[in-house]
């Protein structure tokens, strides 16, 4: 996605710093900056990526990480659990879903949207009684506890949630209602 030149300034003033601070995080001069703010001049791809990316990393350092919103209270299901477990989870924790584990890894997901749709193509009871293996679909992402909440957003757009890491084990979930 490309980014307006005349972005720059607004950016720059919002973050309250000065042209002499973002030159030196973009490896650029103070001058340049100036003449780019006042549209005289049109910067080489390189340097305006430079200067982009200072930007970015500026403003992802004061937004929140995944740490700051991560549920830890994270509410699990087993591969051979059946599905009216799951389900019962669900209700008793009001969440509208979880990650299905096999020993320390997650290797699926369940939702309550899930286990409708399938309600639907068969028996309840029937239904109910299957291992939540047979009806899971993928598992949510894993994402870094360090990483901004605004990577995350686009990705909980498709995804239920999303698992949260810190040093290779899983440490949370966010879901829609915890960016909220």
């Amino acid at each position: 996605m490309f980014q307006e030149l005349s972005s720059i300034r607004m950016r720059r003033q919002r973050l309250g710093i000065k042209q002499n601070k973002l030159a030196e995080l973009s490896g650029v001069s103070q001058s340049l900056i100036a003449k780019l703010e006042k549209a005289r001049l049109e910067p080489s791809y390189s340097v305006a990526v430079k200067i982009f990316r200072a930007l970015d990393s500026l403003e992802h350092k004061q937004e929140k990480k995944c740490k700051d919103i991560v549920n830890k209270k994270i509410v699990i299901v087993n591969k051979n659990d059946k599905v009216e477990k799951a389900l019962l989870l669900m209700k008793k924790h009001s969440i509208d879903q979880m990650p299905i584990f096999s020993g320390e890894h997650c290797i699926g997901s369940i939702s309550e949207a899930l286990i409708f749709n399938k309600m639907l193509e068969t028996d309840r009871k029937k239904l109910f009684a299957m291992r939540v293996e047979d009806v899971m679909k993928e598992p949510f992402p894993i994402v870094n506890s360090e990483m901004p909440v605004s990577i995350i957003l686009p990705m909980l757009k498709i995804e239920d949630a999303v698992l949260v890491s810190k040093n290779r084990k899983i440490v949370g979930i966010i879901t829609k209602s915890d960016v909220i």
